[in-house]
């Protein structure tokens, strides 16, 4: 159940995010006044594509999808999250509108700041400027990346790449419990549900990786890194 929860004050945070910290502490203090933090349970909406761009949201806490939803109601998985990152979507400064919708898969939390508290610190603050631009083409170049697999991988080398990400860049570990359902997997990787399935079945008995429900080991990261370079 989504709820609000206390917080401290940005400039004694702990979770304070590594973007933050060429903001002077008059500038963080503008962004504490204009900004709240709520709590959601595992499944749970945090923003809705279509609605309005109204914060800047930074996850403080668990793990979210960001997805895009076509009208026929289809689902593409454009990454995992995980906390301490900004989550600031193109609209800001064009539509003012999310081109994406997020949902917490764990029990998350996040703070949210007014978009034009936001957009003030980044006037006067050309340093803090430089690293928003820095951390968005960060993710550009990961949502490319991304796409050119879709495009030029055959089943195995999309999988092994997802899984790739999700060991290297989301949970740090060749062991790890992700929370994705098999769907999630399909959707983060553009395969049918039964072709994730299938693969996944191949290489447990293949000894390349392990897995059962939403957890996985990898047991052969050079084989893994393999087809997913050869696609």
């Amino acid at each position: 159940m989504t709820e609000t929860c206390q917080s401290n004050n940005c400039a004694d945070c702990n979770r304070k995010l590594s973007l933050f910290q060429s903001l002077t502490d008059g500038q963080l203090d503008k962004i504490n006044e204009s900004r709240f933090e709520i709590r959601f349970g595992a499944g749970e909406t945090l923003l809705k594509q279509g609605g309005p761009l109204t914060h800047v949201m930074c996850l403080t806490k668990g793990l979210v999808k960001i997805h895009i939803e076509n009208h026929g109601g289809d689902c593409f998985i454009m990454s995992v999250v995980k906390p301490m990152t900004l989550i600031i979507g193109p609209g800001f400064l064009r539509d003012n509108r999310h081109h994406y919708t997020v949902t917490a898969l764990t029990e998350s939390s996040a703070c949210f700041i007014q978009v034009e508290s936001f957009k003030k610190v980044l006037e006067e603050n050309s340093q803090f400027a430089l690293d928003m631009i820095a951390f968005l083409n960060k993710k550009i170049i990961r949502h490319y990346q991304n796409i050119g697999n879709l495009a030029h991988k055959h089943m195995q080398g999309k999988l092994a790449e997802t899984l790739i990400y999700l060991s290297e860049d989301v949970f740090q570990s060749q062991e790890f419990k992700s929370n994705l359902s098999r769907q999630d997997l399909a959707e983060l990787t553009g395969l049918t549900k039964e072709s994730v399935i299938r693969v996944l079945k191949e290489w447990k008995e293949e000894g390349i990786v392990d897995s059962n429900s939403d957890y996985f080991k990898i047991l052969n990261k050079d084989s893994l890194l393999r087809i997913g370079r050869n696609g």
